[in-house]
């Protein structure tokens, strides 16, 4: 076999039966376990099958120095003690193959690992023990040769022997696609043993200084052979290169194409079954795993699609795209300088500049998985600086704790209160305009109140940039009263902290500066990429290390031989932590901060050309005037446009938008999101972010709800 024929790729449920070469003439056969065993060449595998024992069993036509006879050969699939019938001590027949990984037979002990034995019979013997006189059996020794040094793809794993006079004592066979033999009499050529009837010794068949791949005696630890690596490196590395090629032309290069679909819908069950989604014993060829790759790729929503505006994400930044390549492939976790000394410096960097576009002079911060992990920071951290002994006492003797946030706010402020032991009845939700912004005077009769009923407030959590309305709550009317109260002030920016970046827009963060935490979320919009959050500390006192550390003495240590202040790991709540400030560098870096300011420039302007394109056309109505890149607004169908606007009217409505919302995510056309809100019937909600999208894509949008929904 050549090389071509030795690298192959399994078939989907197969795996390797015997590598080997010239001299020997074996076939390259996979066994399914439904099937019997197939064959690449014009040799016969006449039969195949699993046995009971776990060993794999195959009949195969040889023929070697003359000799043609069914052989067998006894495989394992998975390492276990076993052992089978007693093996007779034939007179051995050496054979040199190139590129074949081999295993051995021995008697009531460990084997020399990486040999093995191929008994021959006769058709009257077959499946009958060799034993006695009766019937003649051959052993064939295999051993292995690479070229220049090269390591074959794993080691030979050997298994514990029972005891007795004679076992099968069998090793895991590797694929092999290097060194790879030539054709018959070429390098890999069987070598005849001149007296081939002379006995041979059991022990050690295979001379140790032939071992591979060190070239020393294996080192077993519970069966398993430690010598050499256990992993195909070459094959891996082609696997990867094949992925980034598909990733490359399936995903980056049509991300914006306004031809492809923004999703391939499917529903659940029926997803199920395109998907191969079992997990089995057996490992799966690559060319199986890159049909698999091929398949995420086509029934996943498209978010870099132009016309996907189902979230506050979306759209391609390549430069994020080439940070998160190069920390997946470099798998860094931030919590230690020795262990990630560039990305904790990367952190720092970045922290710092967005401490700067808040206003302070100084503070801290570190980047977590999500707003909602940011607010919860925030909770925690709040109440640390109220009672800093419920770090060791627990709730245990504590008042009864209330904070007081938007009733627009993120529902993230519920789930951390319940996570926190203070309970969401202890929420209490601040009264908004018709803007949905919080009014500050409610704000205070609330705290009024708590404090008259025995309650101890401790927490405001105001809004810039509200999930559905896109509102910016006043942050010096509320500051004010947080100072008068001895509260915590925590602004939940993550959608809205990008406006700092714009000289125009700054202006809806005004007095973001008295906040005492912030939490921002980069991946939005400004395109850092899934999930890049971070949570700012105005203080400066180590008050984030204080609530949170835990002083690990296994990585924490305080006589290591740098300056341990960069060990960052103990103010987080978690351990492993990714380095996601890279990607936001990596795009501050490419763009620079007037690039990004542009990007959050033209997402508002691209904006304010749909509010004015949704005033032009008859059919649809906004629902407010927004100050931010959220546009709201129903489409109202030909058959309701005359209706008067009572109960009939708003009822019939609210069945329009989910309606649409099937039609264009099964033709794939476009993503857009709707929901109910606070008493208003389903509306739409337009998130405008990419930079990938255009004028004609806000028109596409409009005409395209249009098309879907004028029949309703």
């Amino acid at each position: 076999m050549g090389r071509e024929s030795c690298s192959q790729q399994l078939a989907p449920n197969k795996f390797p039966v015997l590598v080997a070469g010239a001299g020997i003439r074996f076939s390259l056969g996979f066994l399914r376990p439904d099937q019997a065993l197939l064959g690449n060449d014009s040799k016969k595998l006449d039969a195949g099958k699993i046995t009971g024992q776990g060993l794999l069993t195959c009949c195969i036509s040889v023929s070697t120095l003359g000799r043609g006879a069914p052989w067998r050969c006894v495989l394992p699939m998975v390492p276990r003690q076993m052992s089978c019938a007693p093996a007779h001590s034939p007179p051995a027949l050496p054979i040199s193959v190139r590129g074949t990984l081999v295993m051995s037979q021995a008697r009531g002990r460990l084997p020399a690992a990486g040999q093995v034995l191929i008994e021959r019979r006769g058709p009257q013997e077959a499946g009958a023990r060799a034993s006695g006189g009766r019937g003649k059996a051959v052993r064939a020794r295999l051993r292995l040769s690479l070229r220049g040094g090269e390591r074959p793809a794993a080691p030979v794993r050997a298994l514990a022997v029972p005891k007795g006079d004679a076992a099968w004592v069998t090793a895991a066979a590797a694929w092999i696609d290097r060194a790879a033999p030539g054709p018959p009499g070429a390098g890999a050529a069987m070598s005849r043993d001149p007296n081939p009837d002379r006995e041979r010794p059991l022990d050690g068949d295979i001379n140790p200084q032939e071992m591979v791949p060190s070239r020393k005696n294996a080192v077993l630890v519970d069966g398993v052979v430690l010598n050499g690596p256990t992993i195909d490196v070459k094959a891996g590395e082609k696997f990867v290169e094949e992925a980034c090629r598909l990733i490359m032309e399936e995903v980056v290069l049509k991300a914006t194409d306004i031809n492809e679909k923004v999703c391939e819908w499917q529903p659940p069950e029926q997803l199920k079954q395109l998907l191969d989604l079992e997990l089995r014993d057996t490992g799966e060829p690559h060319n199986r795993l890159l049909e698999l790759c091929q398949d995420v790729i086509r029934y996943s929503v498209k978010t870099n699609h132009p016309r996907f505006f189902n979230q506050l994400y979306a759209g391609l930044d390549y430069y994020s795209l080439v940070a998160r390549f190069m920390t997946e492939a470099l798998n860094p976790s931030v919590y230690t300088y020795e262990v990630s000394p560039v990305f904790l410096l990367v952190e720092e960097a970045v922290l710092k500049k967005m401490i700067e576009f808040i206003g302070w002079k100084e503070g801290d911060g570190i980047f977590n998985p999500g707003g909602s992990v940011s607010n919860m920071y925030a909770m925690n951290l709040a109440r640390y600086k109220y009672c800093p002994d419920i770090k060791e006492k627990g709730l245990s003797g504590l008042p009864r704790l209330i904070l007081f946030t938007s009733a627009e706010c993120h529902y993230s402020m519920k789930k951390a209160a319940s996570f926190l032991g203070i309970g969401t009845e202890n929420v209490c939700f601040v009264e908004t305009d018709g803007r949905g912004k919080m009014i500050p005077e409610e704000l205070e009769k609330q705290v009024w109140q708590a404090r008259r009923e025995g309650a101890a407030p401790f927490l405001v959590c105001a809004t810039s940039g509200t999930t559905v309305l896109g509102a910016f709550d006043p942050l010096n009317e509320i500051a004010d009263i947080c100072e008068r109260h001895g509260l915590w002030l925590h602004v939940d920016a993550s959608w809205g902290g990008s406006a700092l970046m714009s000289r125009k827009h700054r202006k809806l963060l005004h007095g973001i500066h008295r906040a005492d935490s912030v939490a921002w979320n980069p991946h939005k919009m400004l395109m850092a990429g899934i999930q890049c959050c971070a949570f700012l500390v105005k203080d400066k006192s180590d008050l984030l290390k204080k609530c949170y550390s835990a002083k690990a003495s296994y990585l924490f240590q305080q006589d290591k031989f740098y300056d341990v202040s960069y060990d960052t790991g103990d103010k987080s709540i978690q351990c492993s932590r990714r380095p996601d400030a890279f990607k936001f560098w990596m795009t501050w870096k490419a763009l620079g901060t007037l690039g990004l300011e542009e990007r959050v420039n033209r997402a508002l302007a691209l904006s304010r050309y749909l509010v004015e394109e949704i005033k032009k056309r008859e059919g649809f109505k906004l629902l407010l005037e927004p100050e931010y890149a959220n546009i709201c607004f129903w489409y109202i169908p030909p058959s309701l446009r005359e209706m008067e606007e009572g109960p009939e009217f708003w009822a019939k409505l609210h069945l329009v938008a989910p309606a649409i919302k099937e039609r264009m995510m099964k033709k794939g056309s476009l993503m857009l999101g709707y929901q109910p809100h606070r008493g208003k019937v389903n509306f739409f909600r337009q998130v405008v972010i990419s930079p990938q999208v255009s004028r004609e894509d806000m028109d596409f949008l409009l005409d395209e709800i249009d098309l879907l929904g004028r029949d309703m």
